[in-house]
Protein backbone atom coordinates (compact mmCIF):
# COMPACT_ATOMS: atom_id res chain seq x y z
CA UNK A 1 0.00 0.00 0.00
CA UNK A 2 1.25 3.70 -0.64
CA UNK A 3 1.29 5.39 2.33
CA UNK A 4 1.17 9.25 3.23
CA UNK A 5 3.26 10.69 5.94
CA UNK A 6 2.58 13.84 7.70
CA UNK A 7 5.99 14.52 9.49
CA UNK A 8 4.86 17.49 11.80
CA UNK A 9 8.13 16.95 13.93
CA UNK A 10 10.47 17.11 10.53
CA UNK A 11 12.98 13.93 10.95
CA UNK A 12 14.91 12.45 13.22
CA UNK A 13 18.79 13.54 13.80
CA UNK A 14 20.16 11.06 16.22
CA UNK A 15 18.91 8.93 18.68
CA UNK A 16 17.57 11.20 21.68
CA UNK A 17 18.38 10.42 25.76
CA UNK A 18 15.86 8.70 26.99
CA UNK A 19 14.07 11.24 29.83
CA UNK A 20 14.21 10.36 33.73
CA UNK A 21 11.61 10.15 35.67
CA UNK A 22 10.25 13.51 37.35
CA UNK A 23 7.90 13.17 40.56
CA UNK A 24 5.16 14.99 39.00
CA UNK A 25 3.25 17.95 40.46
CA UNK A 26 -0.49 17.63 41.30
CA UNK A 27 -2.57 18.68 38.02
CA UNK A 28 -0.21 16.59 35.78
CA UNK A 29 -1.65 13.79 34.07
CA UNK A 30 -0.06 10.50 36.48
CA UNK A 31 -1.74 7.80 34.45
CA UNK A 32 -3.40 7.15 31.07
CA UNK A 33 -6.06 4.29 32.40
CA UNK A 34 -7.62 3.33 29.40
CA UNK A 35 -9.14 4.30 25.92
CA UNK A 36 -12.91 5.22 25.76
CA UNK A 37 -14.54 2.29 24.81
CA UNK A 38 -17.07 3.65 23.09
CA UNK A 39 -14.59 5.61 20.98
CA UNK A 40 -12.24 2.17 20.20
CA UNK A 41 -15.54 1.19 18.56
CA UNK A 42 -16.86 3.91 16.53
CA UNK A 43 -13.47 4.67 15.13
CA UNK A 44 -11.30 1.58 15.48
CA UNK A 45 -7.90 1.99 14.99
CA UNK A 46 -8.13 5.30 15.11
CA UNK A 47 -6.48 6.16 18.09
CA UNK A 48 -5.81 9.88 17.30
CA UNK A 49 -9.61 10.81 17.77
CA UNK A 50 -9.87 8.48 20.95
CA UNK A 51 -10.86 9.99 23.95
CA UNK A 52 -8.71 8.73 27.17
CA UNK A 53 -9.23 8.15 31.22
CA UNK A 54 -6.56 9.69 32.54
CA UNK A 55 -5.47 10.28 36.54
CA UNK A 56 -4.01 13.92 37.75
CA UNK A 57 -1.22 13.82 39.97
CA UNK A 58 -1.37 14.46 43.61
CA UNK A 59 1.00 15.63 46.10
CA UNK A 60 2.46 11.88 47.61
CA UNK A 61 5.45 12.97 49.92
CA UNK A 62 5.90 8.57 49.61
CA UNK A 63 6.59 9.04 45.89
CA UNK A 64 10.52 9.41 44.81
CA UNK A 65 11.50 11.12 41.60
CA UNK A 66 14.06 13.61 40.23
CA UNK A 67 12.75 17.47 39.84
CA UNK A 68 11.88 18.94 36.70
CA UNK A 69 14.84 21.13 35.98
CA UNK A 70 14.53 24.21 35.77
CA UNK A 71 15.86 24.53 32.00
CA UNK A 72 12.78 21.63 30.89
CA UNK A 73 9.15 23.51 29.88
CA UNK A 74 6.91 22.00 32.70
CA UNK A 75 4.56 19.48 31.88
CA UNK A 76 1.02 20.41 31.11
CA UNK A 77 -1.63 21.08 33.88
CA UNK A 78 -5.37 20.55 34.13
CA UNK A 79 -8.12 21.31 36.44
CA UNK A 80 -9.52 18.52 38.15
CA UNK A 81 -13.21 20.76 37.58
CA UNK A 82 -12.67 21.52 33.70
CA UNK A 83 -15.96 21.30 32.30
CA UNK A 84 -14.57 20.20 28.79
CA UNK A 85 -12.87 16.27 30.67
CA UNK A 86 -16.09 15.43 32.60
CA UNK A 87 -18.23 12.70 32.36
CA UNK A 88 -21.40 11.97 33.54
CA UNK A 89 -22.51 8.43 35.37
CA UNK A 90 -19.86 6.15 37.01
CA UNK A 91 -16.82 8.18 38.30
CA UNK A 92 -12.87 6.13 39.19
CA UNK A 93 -11.98 7.52 42.45
CA UNK A 94 -8.30 8.40 42.70
CA UNK A 95 -7.97 7.38 45.61
CA UNK A 96 -8.82 4.04 45.24
CA UNK A 97 -7.55 3.77 42.13
CA UNK A 98 -4.09 4.61 43.53
CA UNK A 99 -4.64 1.20 46.38
CA UNK A 100 -5.99 -0.96 43.48
CA UNK A 101 -3.37 -3.71 43.65
CA UNK A 102 -3.93 -3.94 47.11
CA UNK A 103 -7.20 -4.26 46.99
CA UNK A 104 -7.73 -5.74 44.00
CA UNK A 105 -10.81 -3.28 43.39
CA UNK A 106 -10.85 -1.93 39.70
CA UNK A 107 -14.59 -0.89 39.95
CA UNK A 108 -16.09 2.29 38.86
CA UNK A 109 -18.19 4.68 41.83
CA UNK A 110 -21.29 3.70 40.91
CA UNK A 111 -23.86 7.30 39.65
CA UNK A 112 -26.24 6.96 42.44
CA UNK A 113 -23.00 8.26 44.18
CA UNK A 114 -22.07 11.59 42.77
CA UNK A 115 -20.49 13.42 45.61
CA UNK A 116 -18.58 10.65 47.88
CA UNK A 117 -16.98 7.33 47.50
CA UNK A 118 -18.62 5.01 49.44
CA UNK A 119 -15.29 2.14 49.58
CA UNK A 120 -12.78 5.07 50.89
CA UNK A 121 -15.38 7.13 52.41
CA UNK A 122 -14.40 10.13 50.86
CA UNK A 123 -15.56 13.10 49.28
CA UNK A 124 -15.20 13.19 45.38
CA UNK A 125 -13.59 16.41 45.38
CA UNK A 126 -10.86 15.52 48.23
CA UNK A 127 -10.30 12.03 46.44
CA UNK A 128 -10.16 13.20 43.46
CA UNK A 129 -11.66 11.09 39.78
CA UNK A 130 -10.72 10.35 36.52
CA UNK A 131 -11.18 13.04 33.42
CA UNK A 132 -11.79 12.08 29.96
CA UNK A 133 -9.17 14.12 27.71
CA UNK A 134 -9.23 13.86 24.04
CA UNK A 135 -6.11 12.41 22.61
CA UNK A 136 -4.61 16.15 21.14
CA UNK A 137 -5.40 17.52 24.64
CA UNK A 138 -3.06 15.05 26.65
CA UNK A 139 0.56 15.97 27.27
CA UNK A 140 3.26 14.99 24.64
CA UNK A 141 4.92 11.86 26.23
CA UNK A 142 1.60 10.58 27.58
CA UNK A 143 0.46 11.02 23.80
CA UNK A 144 3.84 8.90 22.93
CA UNK A 145 2.48 6.06 25.85
CA UNK A 146 -0.60 6.28 23.87
CA UNK A 147 0.86 5.68 20.40
CA UNK A 148 3.13 2.56 21.63
CA UNK A 149 0.29 1.14 22.69
CA UNK A 150 -2.36 1.07 20.15
CA UNK A 151 -0.29 2.12 16.88
CA UNK A 152 -0.14 -0.36 14.29
CA UNK A 153 3.26 -2.07 13.63
CA UNK A 154 4.39 -0.17 10.67
CA UNK A 155 4.19 3.40 12.33
CA UNK A 156 7.21 3.14 14.95
CA UNK A 157 9.67 1.48 12.38
CA UNK A 158 8.39 5.00 10.38
CA UNK A 159 8.59 7.16 13.59
CA UNK A 160 12.49 6.40 13.45
CA UNK A 161 12.80 8.27 10.54
CA UNK A 162 9.57 10.89 11.34
CA UNK A 163 8.98 10.91 14.87
CA UNK A 164 5.47 10.90 15.88
CA UNK A 165 4.69 11.21 12.55
CA UNK A 166 0.78 10.65 10.75
CA UNK A 167 0.74 7.71 8.86
CA UNK A 168 -2.21 6.94 6.54
CA UNK A 169 -2.73 4.89 3.36
CA UNK A 170 -3.34 7.07 0.11
CA UNK A 171 -6.65 5.24 -0.85
CA UNK A 172 -7.98 5.97 2.64
CA UNK A 173 -7.90 2.36 3.71
CA UNK A 174 -6.77 1.11 7.27
CA UNK A 175 -3.21 0.18 7.52
CA UNK A 176 -1.88 -3.06 7.24
CA UNK A 177 -1.24 -5.07 10.22
CA UNK A 178 2.60 -6.63 9.40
Amino acid sequence: AELDVVATRGTAAQAAERPKFYKPTPGEVDEVVQADPEDKKAFPGEYRRWRYEVMLAWDRPDLQGEPRPADLPPAPKFEQDDPRYQRAGPWRCRSCYDRRFQTMDFSLVPAESPDRCPKCDKARTDCGWSLWVPFADLPPERQATVMDQHAKKIEPILWTRWPAAEVSCVDGSALPDC
